[in-house]
This record gives C-alpha cells, sequence and structure tokens, in this order.
C-alpha cells in the first residue's frame, strides 16, 4: 500500500532510490500513457499512438497517448539488467516513486494551492542503502531528484495540454485506426488494434483557417511529430528480433 509524505531535506536526507529494473515491475510494461509536453522527444525513440479506452466505466472513448515499449504484455524491449537503454524515458515511468501533491496557500486571500513533491516511502525501491541520492550532503538537490523534478513538471505542465490535443483532433476528425502487422518470424506475428494515429492525408487538406488553429495552439507540429515516430516500429521490430535470437 503506498504512502505518499511531501518529500523534505531533514526527514530524508538518507533516503535513496535504487532504479534497478528487477526491483519494480511497473516498468516492464508493453507501452505507457504520455503527455504532449514530452512528444518533442519521445517521438525520436518510441512509435507514439493514440489510444481510446475501451471499457464500460467513465473513462469509455475517452483519448489517451501511449508510447508503445514492446511488442508483448509485459515487454519493455527498451529496458535492461542496468535499466533503460533509450535516450529518453516516458515522464510517468522517469518519476520512479515520486508524485505531486498540492499544499492549500496558508493565507486566505488565495485559493491556489502550491504544488509539493511527495515520496512514497512504502515502494520497493525507497532505502537507506543503496541507490540514487536524493539529497546532497549539506541539504542541496541532486541531479537525481532534478531529473525526477522535471518528468513531474512534464505531467503537471501536460495534463491540460493533452486535452487541448484530443480536443482538436476530434473536432477536425483527424484520427484513422492504426493498422499494423509486424512479421517478427515464419511464424510470429504481431497485430496491432485498438489504437489511432494521425490521418495524413485529412491532416494535409485542411484550410488555412484550420491549420491556423493547430499551430496556434501548438499542436501542429506535434500531430507530424507523433506521424514521423510510426517509424519507430521498425526499431522495436529489431529489438524484438535481438531479444528472441539470445534464447
Amino acid at each position: 500500500m503506498s504512502k505518499a509524505t511531501v518529500l523534505n531535506n531533514v526527514d530524508h536526507k538518507d533516503v535513496k532510490v535504487n532504479n534497478q529494473p528487477s526491483l519494480y515491475k511497473n516498468e516492464h510494461v508493453n507501452r505507457s500513457m504520455i503527455y504532449v509536453t514530452e512528444i518533442g522527444e519521445l517521438h525520436k525513440e518510441f512509435p507514439l499512438v493514440f489510444y481510446k479506452n475501451p471499457n464500460t466505466d467513465s473513462d469509455k472513448g475517452q483519448l489517451q497517448l501511449h508510447a508503445i515499449l514492446g511488442l508483448e504484455k509485459d515487454e519493455n524491449l527498451f529496458l535492461g539488467e542496468n535499466g533503460w537503454n533509450s535516450r529518453f524515458v516516458p515522464a510517468l515511468l522517469a518519476r520512479g516513486p515520486f508524485s505531486l501533491g498540492y499544499k492549500k496557500a496558508e493565507s486566505d486571500d488565495s485559493e491556489q494551492a502550491a504544488p509539493v513533491i511527495c515520496i512514497d516511502m512504502q515502494d520497493s525501491r525507497v532505502n537507506t542503502e543503496q541507490g540514487e541520492d536524493i539529497f546532497l550532503q549539506y541539504g542541496g538537490e541532486a541531479p537525481y531528484l532534478s531529473y525526477v523534478k522535471k518528468a513531474l513538471q512534464t505531467i503537471e505542465n501536460g495534463i491540460t495540454f493533452n486535452k487541448t490535443l484530443y480536443t482538436l483532433v476530434e473536432e477536425l476528425d483527424l484520427l484513422e485506426p492504426v493498422s499494423i502487422q509486424i512479421k517478427l518470424s515464419n511464424i510470429e506475428e504481431v497485430n496491432f488494434n485498438d489504437y489511432y494515429t494521425v490521418n495524413q492525408k485529412k491532416l494535409a487538406q485542411l484550410d488555412g483557417e484550420k491549420l491556423a488553429k493547430l499551430n496556434q495552439y501548438g499542436v501542429l507540429s506535434l500531430l507530424y511529430f507523433v506521424l514521423s515516430s510510426m517509424g519507430n516500429f521498425q526499431q522495436l521490430t529489431e529489438l524484438k528480433n535481438a531479444k528472441s535470437a539470445m534464447f
């Protein structure tokens, strides 16, 4: 059971985070939800696709953005024995055992809550013996904490921006189902269903006013990044074949 507490350099001065993959199974996933604020980096590494939740709960039909990390359930082809082999890591996974909380301002004149970094002290990676330091000897931020803060900021800024992207692509009817079949060997084939990508033809045929609207909201270039990321399925295939050849 998670137990998030506000991080500080007094109570947590000796706390470390061991990022060995064997300690945290949640990174052994074949996809991760991502945020618009990280598309500029992640499209260079992973296939990025839209996903519609097919469940019958309140999230049914809601769009998400996913980075594809593997071709089988619980398979992350970018994760090795010593950690990630990619240049970039989706923010939801890069944040580790940290999250953002919101602290009410003491003054009654302001209703805005201030964000604070929280740490899950029950997470299997958290200890005082081995791993990445969170704080330096005299209380300053260690490089790892700066890395985590960047991931948390990416998530916080991306939550609102994601809604903008989803609204625009649905309003302009720019999505089409992904149709991808990956042949790994003479007998093994992977099909992708329930995913969507940008319809390049529809995007190219938008009139000036609609293109200007996409550009105004900072979405136009991101849609082309999503399109270009589809070429990364080839890299996934190569990684999968290399992994299979080892067994």
